[in-house]
């Protein structure tokens, strides 16, 4: 009977980690934009999609891994329901319900001034930050 017993706990121990792990979001298409743009111009829009592929909603959740932007470029990001000037260090999405999708955007101004740089976002969701994604925007202006 201890063996049944423990047998059982750990099979819900187990069941219960891996539902935990369980992707609950994908991202659509690549998870990395190449852009270039001339110096005198604008990147109006770069956006990298995401969808809800769970049954349930999700609260997704980003972070700024790194910024090598050229300081003189003005720039600024939108996520799924909000934008922010310059590029943050993190925030949260609006609720995903079920199948619906979400984006990360950048918007640069290289105000004259060439040059290359790369921004990565992580994203995962709050009720599940084990699985995460690497969102990556690569900017050259000529």
């Amino acid at each position: 009977m201890k063996k049944r017993l423990l047998y059982l706990i750990l099979l819900l121990s187990f069941s219960f980690a891996f539902a935990q792990t369980k992707p609950t979001f994908c991202v659509i298409g690549n998870a990395t934009n190449k852009e270039s743009v001339q110096k005198n111009k604008r990147l109006d829009i770069s956006k990298i999609k995401v969808e809800n592929i769970s049954n349930q909603p999700i609260y997704l959740v980003w972070e700024t891994v790194s910024n090598t932007f050229p300081k003189e470029w003005d720039c600024s990001m939108c996520q799924h329901g909000a934008c922010q000037i310059g590029i943050p260090q993190g925030s949260a999405f609006r609720k995903l319900n079920a199948d619906q999708q979400g984006f990360i955007a950048i918007h640069v101004i290289p105000s004259n001034k060439t040059g290359n740089g790369t921004v990565k976002f992580k994203i995962y969701d709050k009720a599940n930050p084990d699985y995460a994604q690497i969102l990556t925007f690569q900017v050259e202006a000529l």
